[in-house]
């Protein structure tokens, strides 16, 4: 026999409701951590009878494994004729929760919500760290769909922390999985436990991002240096996807270039005669986030950069982190302490991270962390104590009044099939596809001469080295703005219907390609 439990009568009455009429639907609040920052929205609704003269309460609600959590909007908001209307702001980061309006003096934990509908609410910010007056840092937020991404500026943690979530119930699947990818901290990762040097090397030197000299050089060193300055932007798209901007010129110390610095040695910053730039995308329901770095010369010198990007995996208590890397086996293996892997390839790849190599696939409290590269690191180390942590070096030219661009995405699922799919999307990304202007898919062309024309944009790894079309090399010309490259070729096709298929390759191998059908007539 099947016993349905009717819900628990409201501590009102059995016909007490409210019912969150704006905002409606999904709604992307524009949460900003700043202080100065007022955070408002309006929230209207529709209430019972027997609630007039009364007042209710906005709450923000989600479930956890550890229960009912509720966030206070706002509090006594008087009822009227039925309806009700304030305009408030959460005081603090309202992650992935529901909005609903509860009477006062109710108990939100344990009444039943279900007579208390409202929309999900979402949450799109940044929050800048400051030194001072000078932003040295971020803070960045994206919720949608399922999922949500947060980022801080590369210096700090670079990164993400990625939860799944289901937004019916607002409910979030096991404890969030907290990373730290692709990060440029103040130090590097060594055998010995002890950085020797920054983790950004510039012609030789030790170069330091804002938030390096802020945490490092200012704090944990004492030195008397000038706050380095970060520039931010933020954009946020009607569907909650996220772009955020962040640049800063590289400083480094002025009279020598020992590590750690000393006041001697440092007693001022100068520029290392690089910028870097990063672009962040948050997207793909917030499973998914994108970094494009760039280092630029600003002196018109050319620069050889070393670069170790940091990586950190979240270890359970019971159980163990699990690894894959490119060119190696496909089955999740541990990893140790000083482990050094190379054979990682040239190209594109995924290193796949599991929270537990002994969880099973479709457990809510466990899941795989993807990690995209555009082009190969030259290893990866792991840290000397810790399978935990490990290092991503990159060696590169940036040329004079010139660029070098690395490309990198972070991807999440509680399935490790999934997660692969998503990081596919990523690798694809890798080059951009190749437009074709001329000739027109479905074109006739009079003769056998055949000439195809078209632009790859800006990929990961910067401006393609070659396009060719069904096996012709094309001509490559860079625009003045040196985010895309033109291509041209010429060639004789025999009458009748043909494919054409244009494929740009980039400098690690990596190709996309296009394919339209002609006649030649």
């Amino acid at each position: 026999m099947v016993v349905a439990l009717a819900p628990s009568a409201t501590a009102v009455g059995s016909s007490t409701f409210t019912r969150i009429t704006t905002p409606t639907g999904t709604t992307i609040y524009p949460f900003n951590g700043a202080p100065s920052a007022t955070n408002n929205l309006t929230v209207s609704g529709q209430a019972s009878a027997d609630l007039n003269g009364s007042s209710v309460d906005i709450d923000c609600i989600f479930n956890s494994t550890s229960g009912i959590n509720v966030k206070v909007f706002a509090t006594a908001v008087p009822v009227t004729s039925g309806s009700f209307s304030v305009v408030a702001s959460m005081p603090t980061f309202p992650t992935n929760c529901r909005l609903r309006a509860i009477p006062s003096g109710v108990d939100p934990t344990t009444d039943y919500l279900g007579s208390y509908p409202g929309p999900i609410l979402y949450a799109n910010t940044i929050a800048p760290n400051k030194d001072g007056s000078t932003t040295y840092g971020y803070t960045a937020a994206g919720e949608q769909g399922s999922g949500v991404g947060l980022v801080a500026s590369a210096g700090e943690c670079g990164a993400a922390i990625l939860a799944t979530v289901a937004t019916p119930t607002m409910d979030v699947r096991g404890p969030g999985r907290q990373q730290c990818e692709f990060a440029l901290p103040s130090g590097n990762i060594t055998t010995t436990g002890l950085p020797t040097q920054s983790s950004i090397r510039v012609s030789g030197h030790n170069a330091y991002l804002p938030s390096a000299v802020h945490s490092y050089l200012r704090g944990n060193l004492s030195l008397t240096v000038s706050q380095s300055a970060l520039a931010t932007s933020f954009t946020r798209a009607t569907n909650g996807d996220i772009a955020v901007t962040e640049s800063a010129t590289l400083m480094r110390c002025s009279v020598a270039d020992t590590y750690p610095p000393t006041l001697a040695s440092c007693p001022q910053l100068i520029s290392a005669g690089v910028k870097f730039t990063r672009v962040v995308n948050i997207f793909r329901g917030a499973h998914q986030i994108r970094f494009r770095d760039t280092f630029a010369s600003t002196d018109g010198l050319a620069h050889a950069v070393s670069v170790q990007y940091l990586g950190s995996a979240w270890q359970p208590s019971t159980g163990a982190t699990g690894y894959t890397f490119p060119g190696h086996s496909s089955s999740y293996s541990t990893a140790t302490p000083d482990e050094v892997v190379t054979g990682l390839g040239t190209k594109a790849a995924t290193m796949l991270v599991r929270s537990d190599i002994y969880g099973f696939e479709g457990d809510g409290g466990v899941d795989t962390i993807g990690l995209t590269w555009s082009r190969a690191p030259l290893k990866i180390q792991f840290a000397h104590g810790s399978s935990a942590s490990f290092a991503m070096p990159y060696s590169m030219t940036v040329p004079a009044s010139g660029k070098a661009y690395l490309g990198f995405a972070e991807s999440e699922a509680p399935l490790t099939s999934d997660c692969k799919a998503r990081a596919a999307v990523a690798v694809n990304e890798t080059v951009s596809i190749p437009t074709i202007s001329s000739p027109l898919s479905g074109a006739s062309i009079h003769g056998t001469t055949t000439t195809v024309k078209g632009v790859v944009a800006l990929g990961a790894n910067g401006l393609v080295k070659t396009v060719s079309v069904n096996g012709h090399l094309a001509h490559l010309v860079v625009n003045s703005a040196k985010t895309a490259t033109s291509y041209s070729v010429t060639f004789t096709e025999a009458l009748g219907k043909h494919t054409i298929k244009v494929t740009a390759a980039d400098a690690a191998g990596n190709t996309s390609s296009r394919s339209i059908l002609v006649k030649n007539i």
